[in-house]
Order: C-alpha cells, then sequence, then structure tokens
C-alpha cells in the first residue's frame, strides 16, 4: 500500500516514515509505505516552520519519499492519506481537498479546531464515502489498552506534560494526549469539571456519569513522561509509557495500517468528536475562572 504524507513540519512525519519505510528499524510495521509527500508547513508557526527544513531533508534523503507539488498529483499514485501537519488549523483545509477521492484519511492530532469544523468534517466524510481517523499515539500505548480492559478500574491520576501554544490554545495542541488516555480507559461522558492552576501545572478534575473520577496533572513544561496510577477496589495499577519496550507510536502506525486496508477505524469518529467538545469545554471553564 502507498501512503501520501501531507505535511513535513513535525518529529510525526520522521517517526511514521521511518516505521513503515525502514524494514530494519526497531518495531518495523509491514505492510504499507509512504511514497510521496507535499512538503508544506506554516510560516506564522514557529514550531512548524523552524523544524520544516530538518524533517524534509530526513523524510525525502534517508527514506526516499518523493515530495510533489499538489494534491491531484498526490492521489494519483497512492492508495491513502496522512494528513500530518502539526498545526491543526489547517487539518480541515487538507481534508477537503482529499476527500473526493475517497481514499481513507488519518488525521494526526488535533484533527480540527472546533466543534463546529468537526461536524463540518463528518458530514464531508460521509457525503464522500471517505473513511477518516484521528488518534493520538498514547491510546494506543499497550498499558493503556490493558487498563481499558480492565472493568475493574475506578479512578485514576493521570500526569504528562501539556505545553501550550497560542495558535492552538488549551488542550488541543498537546493537552490533548492526556485527554485521550482519559477516553480510552473511562470514556467520554464527563458529568462535571473542576479545573485548578497552579504555577507549575494545571489539574483537571472530571467525574463521569458512572461515578468514576480521574485527576489530570498537566505540566507547563515538555518532557515525555506520560502515565498514570489506576486504582480499583483491590489493587492499583501503574502505568509509565516512557519505559514501555514498545513505543505507541508502532501501535499507533499498526492501527493506521489496519484502518487503510479494511476502512474501519479502531476509534469511532464520534468519539474524536466527543473529545474535540471536551477539549472547548475545559476551555470554557478556563475562561469563566479567570
Amino acid at each position: 500500500m502507498k501512503i501520501g504524507l501531507i505535511g513535513l513540519d513535525t518529529s510525526h512525519s520522521e517517526i511514521f516514515t521511518r516505521l513503515l519505510n525502514d524494514s530494519q528499524a526497531s518495531h518495523y510495521v509491514a505492510g504499507a509505505k509512504i511514497t510521496h509527500a507535499i512538503p508544506t508547513y506554516s510560516e506564522d508557526l514557529p514550531i512548524s516552520r523552524e523544524r520544516f527544513p530538518n524533517y524534509y531533508k530526513i523524510v525525502t534523503s534517508k527514506y526516499g519519499v518523493i515530495p510533489v507539488e499538489d494534491v491531484e498529483e498526490l492521489m494519483t499514485v497512492v492508495d491513502a492519506v496522512i494528513i500530518g501537519t502539526v498545526d491543526g488549523r489547517n487539518h480541515l483545509d487538507w481534508f477537503k481537498k482529499v476527500v473526493s477521492y475517497s481514499k481513507p484519511v488519518f488525521i494526526d492530532k488535533p484533527v480540527v479546531m472546533s466543534s463546529d469544523e468537526m461536524k463540518e468534517l463528518i458530514n464531508l466524510s460521509k457525503m464522500h464515502n471517505t473513511p477518516v481517523m484521528s488518534s493520538s499515539s498514547l491510546r494506543f500505548s499497550e498499558s493503556v489498552i490493558a487498563a481499558a480492559n480492565n472493568t475493574e478500574i475506578q479512578s485514576g491520576y493521570f500526569f504528562g506534560p501539556t505545553p501550550r501554544q497560542q495558535q492552538m490554545p488549551g488542550y488541543f495542541w498537546y493537552g490533548i494526549h492526556l485527554l485521550e488516555m482519559v477516553v480510552t480507559i473511562f470514556g467520554t461522558k464527563v458529568k462535571h469539571i473542576k479545573i485548578e492552576t497552579y504555577p507549575d501545572c494545571e489539574q483537571i478534575h472530571m467525574t463521569f456519569t458512572s461515578g468514576k473520577h480521574v485527576i489530570i496533572r498537566g505540566e507547563n513544561d515538555w518532557h515525555n513522561r506520560f502515565g498514570a496510577i489506576l486504582h480499583s477496589k483491590e489493587s492499583v495499577h501503574s502505568l509509565r509509557l516512557w519505559e514501555e519496550e514498545k513505543p505507541y507510536y508502532a501501535g499507533l502506525i499498526e492501527q493506521i495500517v489496519h484502518f487503510f486496508e479494511t476502512g474501519v477505524s479502531p476509534v469511532p469518529i464520534e468519539e474524536t468528536e466527543q473529545i474535540i467538545e471536551l477539549i472547548e469545554r475545559i476551555a470554557s471553564l478556563c475562561r469563566e475562572k479567570f
């Protein structure tokens, strides 16, 4: 299977290409390759503009991905598409350009930047019979999957970095990782949210309609230590994702390839829509507080 990649301005472009194209790579995923890419980036977003030259060089020179200039050229030579730009503001626009080809599309996080955009994306997907998937890689961590299958878990404390980007405010950029971990294990039916802000972090207290509850500690500075302490009646489970032997990106790529092959997303798009609504709900509470 040939995959087209839109965007070369994020570490994900290098990671995805390495896991799919380099058969000698640790945790190589067979069955598909990224063969072509549209080398785009956002001039007004420093993390996009400044990273682009390096990832463009790696993806094209080291892994032999062919750069193409426009969507029409891309869609004639690939079987599926990854919209992988770091800038969530342009994801819907890129989706509009590829959706009419009815080829499966994976959109990296954040899928879009509002509930209104999400509704438009879903309507376009249905209109053109185009399968679409979006997900944080963290939900495919082996320990998160195991926890999601443990019905005895009643509460949890999640932690990880939640640095902010002005152009992608709130939890759209990095906070979405922690929220996807929570949703994977506890679901989306959140009854009550309380937010507490400290100099080094923000804590979100969530209570679910089931009575289960969690605390999310989002730390202001970036690091790679995503994890959780989960409680059931009889035991405690520790999730330390940064120490796992199999990287969660490999789990995500496996799921993306399976999605491209079957057209069936392991993450229902309706659940992704609810995550966007949850991000907006948190943002609304933050505005009310301040």
